[in-house]
């Protein structure tokens, strides 16, 4: 399945197949065992790193081992961009489940970017999604209160995952508390809320927007 896996990768659409092969032969996989760190900041990663499956978590840390969440990237995302200026790694990236990655090595990247307009323009739609994303990931940080943030990250989530009613909570309530600046509790008792006030329903990791309405009065604090 390996030697198939970069024919579905959407940073490689509209790729020659030959160019395909290149990178296939040049490829290397790794495993990391979940909570295992694969990149720290400041070092130095010459090649782009492509999730195969598993999630991957990229977060700072403070001196007095505070975490923010900065992104959450799931099968198929590169998240190693850096790459592309011979820079060193902003963050930590570290394995949230078990997770295989495949690295694709700079140089071959480049050779075929510099003759393949296709993939300068994959590479480019990357970039601003994650400018965007971070974009609101800050916005999202200003609002003062909790219930504002977890609705606006709600409403944001259904929109990526391009479902107006249904959105799958793709990590704990541990991880969604640190993307969201605050406590698990916290996250956990607004959460009790919106359900106990009929705008969620939530069956495990699922969940039905039940009212969108008030989640955006509250998103945009007109609760």
């Amino acid at each position: 399945m390996e030697d198939r896996f970069l024919e579905y990768i959407p940073m490689l659409n509209g790729l020659p197949q030959e160019h395909i092969k290149k990178l296939a032969s040049s490829a290397i996989y790794k495993s990391y065992k979940a909570g295992e760190l694969i990149a720290v900041p400041g070092e130095k990663i010459r090649a782009f790193l492509i999730i195969a499956w598993g999630r991957v978590k990229l977060f700072s840390a403070s001196a007095d081992g505070h975490e923010q969440t900065i992104y959450i990237f799931g099968p198929g995302e590169p998240f190693c961009m850096t790459a592309i200026e011979d820079s060193s790694f902003p963050a930590n990236a570290q394995a949230l489940e078990d997770t295989r990655i495949v690295m694709l090595p700079s140089d071959v990247m480049e050779s075929i970017a510099r003759t393949e307009p296709a993939l300068m323009f994959n590479m480019m739609s990357v970039l601003i999604r994650r400018l965007k994303e971070s974009m609101f990931i800050i916005e999202m940080l200003s609002m003062k209160e909790v219930p504002q943030r977890l609705a606006s990250w709600l409403l944001h989530s259904a929109a990526v995952q391009l479902s107006g009613k249904t959105i799958h909570l793709g990590m704990s309530h541990r991880e969604l508390s640190k993307l969201l600046g605050t406590t698990p509790e916290t996250v956990s008792r607004v959460f009790r809320r919106f359900q106990d006030e009929n705008i969620l329903e939530i069956k495990g990791r699922t969940i039905g927007l039940l009212n969108r309405k008030k989640l955006e009065d509250i998103a945009t604090d007109a609760d």
